[in-house]
Parts: structure tokens; sequence; C-alpha cells
């Protein structure tokens, strides 16, 4: 596996190592980066969706790889802690972040497609399915940690699911009644998850300092793992998509990250 710290991008983003003293309290770093596809965007995926005319008559495409056309920025790549090989401790995670939120995120259905199409829960949340379309749909959600569901939602109503343990992988959710549609759930025992948006930037805020962290990257097309990259225009080699990283207190900002198209599964 490819080691890295943070001071190997002291070139071109100006960031320093640091290095935290045990004696004193854990201090806090937050980290940015910005992902793009290195080369040509694929043409979006208009979906199929006239077997239920109640999904109605505009045009939808795929989520399955969103690359914004002129920018290059690639959506919903995960960022996040690789838990397999870093382990936090309890003084490790911000006291702003100890505790399971009390809030039950949305997965929605709009325009028969499942919206957001990438959730990030704590494990112990409840997420709330709801259903904003005339028409009614089911969400089976593939568990392997949790059990296993597949409530149907009626027009106009919701249904809440349970987690109770973290999932080794995002976990896929799919509707039987409409079968362009999926969404995937990522469930952890820690709050450091990034997930790009359109614009294709990631942040994650209040993450250790001073510690080495093994993040891992994921994308639902990725054709295995994601491994050649480039970061802030070096090529680097990460491992089954993962990096160690050791974090400065405050602003770490990792510049830009490219992937090339091949690193997508062409669907």
């Amino acid at each position: 596996m490819k080691k890295f710290t943070v001071y190997a991008f002291a070139a071109f983003s100006g960031i320093s190592f640091f290095a935290a003293d045990s004696v004193h309290a854990q201090k806090w770093a937050d980290l940015t980066m910005t992902v793009l596809l290195d080369g040509q965007a694929p043409e979006p995926k208009v979906l199929e969706m006239k077997a239920d005319p109640k999904c109605g008559t505009d045009k939808q495409y795929s989520d399955d790889l969103v690359v914004d056309p002129k920018t290059k920025a690639i959506a919903n790549i995960v960022f996040m802690i690789d838990t397999k090989k870093t382990k936090l401790e309890p003084s490790q995670i911000h006291p702003d972040l100890k505790n399971v939120p009390s809030t039950k995120p949305i997965l929605d259905n709009v325009k028969c497609k499942f919206s957001p199409h990438l959730l990030a829960v704590r494990a112990g949340q409840t997420i709330t399915v709801k259903n904003s379309d005339d028409a009614s749909h089911n969400a089976k959600f593939s568990f392997f940690e949790n059990t296993e569901v597949n409530p149907m939602i009626q027009s106009g109503s919701s249904k809440d699911v349970e987690t109770t343990k973290e999932e080794k992988a995002p976990t896929k959710v799919d509707c039987n009644i409409h079968p362009w549609m999926n969404a995937y759930v990522i469930v952890t025992n820690h709050p450091y998850v990034g997930i790009s948006g359109t614009d294709g930037k990631i942040k994650i805020e209040k993450l250790p300092a001073g510690v080495e962290i093994d993040f891992k990257l994921w994308h639902e097309s990725q054709d295995k793992s994601i491994e050649e990259v480039s970061i802030g225009g070096k090529k680097e080699t990460w491992k089954k998509g993962s990096v160690k990283l050791t974090l400065k207190e405050g602003a770490n900002d990792l510049g830009t990250l490219l992937i090339k198209p091949d690193r997508f599964k062409s669907k």
C-alpha cells in the first residue's frame, strides 16, 4: 500500500506535517479535495420509464456515473476512513460528532428515482424511506450486517428502516417495481464519510490531526478498485483504492484528484 502523509502535498498545497503531542488534547483537521475525470466525459444514459405512466414524461438520466461535461467533476465519489485498517479511539472522534445523531436521514422517491442516490448514515440511525411520487414503490435494502428489509411505500407515505451495525461496504437499495431505480446506503460506526457533489468537491470535517489514517476511495461503477490516480499533478498508485494520510491541524486541501475514464465500467 502506498503510504502518504500530508507532508507529501506541501509542494502544491502549502500543507506542512503536523505531529500531535500525546500529552496535549487531540487537535482536529478538515480535509478537502476536488475529484475530476481525466478524459472525455461519457454520454449520460437515458432511463426508459415508459413502463409506468405515473413516472412522468420528463427525460431522466441514470446516476450510475454522473460527470459534468464542462468541468469533468465526478459526483458520488466516496472518500472515507477504511475501518478494516484504521480503528479510531473514542478520543479521536470530535466531541461534536461522538453521539449518533437522533435525526432520521430521508431517502425519497422522486420522479421514479431515489433521492439522494448516495446516503451516509451512522449505525444506530433510522432511515425514513419517503415516497413523493404518484406511483407506488418498494425499497429493498440488501444489508449484510443489518436486517435485510423490503418495505412497500405507497404514494404519499413513508416507512422507517433501522440500522444497528456498521456495513462492510456500501449497501444497494433497489425498487423491484421499477428496475432502473437504485441507490446506495453507507452505514458506519464513525462520522467521517465524504461524498462528492456535482461539483466534484469532497469535504470531511473535524478529523483527528496528527494521526495516521487509512482512507479508501469508492464509486459504484469502479472497475475493481480505483488504484491509478493523479493527485496535485502527481501520479500515484492507491492499492485497492486505499491511501494513508496524516493531517495537520486546521485546513488540509489535497487539491485535485484525477481519475482516468478506464477506471470505471462502461454501461
